[in-house]
């Protein structure tokens, strides 16, 4: 009887301890925002970032991820710097409205595939662009990737030559890079934040812009346009970061958690999105859009006319030259 006395009372103070830890607040919470609709790559893998964090906090902190953020990305970055997020994934144009140099991975034709842009950000540019992150009030987890930008437009050609582009009011980011991109090509830049282009392409106020192939499906923008040019014009990495302040008052034991992973994390963010892009053009052509790829000498031409742009970089953005010439020995 005293064996099943004991038996029952352990039982029920492991039963009561489990309770007692799951009703336990956690003590620090994570709240990161993005853009990035929900089933998306960038969307799954935040959720498996928010999972894994918890996991192996112990419940210690607490992940909430926001998808779809109406704000914008400007506003998403304002609002990290200021510590209303703790955390957040945007595309380095947007980082760059803060972190000049980030800038630097929006000009035209700066890399050669996508092999050479993931060893000169690992390998040459991680350590350097976290200290520039550092400086603005964030803690630099990961670079990600928005992708291979192309040209989509709605007048039913095939963009070929930049003199092409002389007709149209195209979509910008809200980035003075992309705009001057515009510019050399002899193009019309409209700044149009993410919630609104929708509504300019069905208006005709805009008659194109450019992305990824992925985040014109994920966010419906390829139901505005006839024609995807794939131009490869601009590649876009993405970043993972937390806000400075914050995970500097965390305890040192969280503070690795946060950094953790971080070269299996880049791969598979990666990965997840570059296995989608044949698909997607695949799905442009069965969604009645035309599909066109620019040959290399299209694309030289392009390149030719926005070196200038590669120049305003290097003479409007503090190590904007060191920048620039530790990519070009790189390469």
């Amino acid at each position: 009887m005293k064996r099943i006395s004991l038996m029952v009372a352990s039982a029920i103070l492991t039963i009561s301890g489990s309770a007692l830890a799951q009703d336990q607040q956690p003590e620090f919470t994570l709240n990161i925002a993005t853009i990035a609709p929900e089933n998306t790559p960038w969307a799954h893998q935040l959720e498996e970032m928010e999972e894994r964090f918890e996991r192996e906090s112990g419940g210690r902190l607490r992940v909430r991820v926001f998808l779809g953020s109406p704000d914008g990305e400007l506003s998403l970055v304002r609002q990290c710097q200021d510590g209303g997020y703790q955390g957040i994934g945007v595309s380095t144009a947007a980082m760059a409205s803060q972190v000049p140099q980030l800038g630097v991975f929006e000009l035209p034709f700066l890399f050669s595939s996508l092999e050479e842009a993931d060893h000169i950000i690992d390998d040459i540019l991680f350590d350097r662009f976290e200290g520039y992150l550092a400086a603005a009030g964030f803690q630099l987890y990961i670079f990600s990737e928005n992708g291979y930008r192309n040209f989509a437009t709605s007048n039913g050609e095939p963009i070929h030559t930049p003199a092409q582009l002389a007709d149209l009011q195209m979509r910008v980011q809200e980035n003075w890079i992309h705009e001057e991109m515009y510019n050399a090509l002899g193009g019309n830049p409209v700044r149009i934040a993410v919630p609104e282009v929708i509504t300019a392409l069905q208006t005709g106020n805009v008659q194109g812009f450019d992305q990824t192939p992925l985040y014109a499906f994920a966010a419906s923008w390829y139901q505005g346009i006839d024609t995807w040019t794939v131009s490869d014009h601009i590649y876009q990495p993405a970043v993972v970061v937390y806000n400075k302040e914050w995970f500097d008052s965390l305890p040192a034991d969280i503070q690795e958690l946060l950094l953790s992973n971080r070269e299996a994390e880049t791969a598979s963010g990666r990965r997840l999105i570059r296995t989608l892009t044949p698909a997607l053009l695949q799905n442009l052509e069965n969604s009645g859009v035309t599909v066109y790829e620019m040959t290399d000498e299209e694309r030289a031409a392009f390149a030719a006319a926005t070196r200038s742009v590669h120049d305003m970089f290097r003479e409007r953005v503090d190590d904007g030259g060191e920048l620039l010439d530790l990519i070009y020995q790189a390469q």
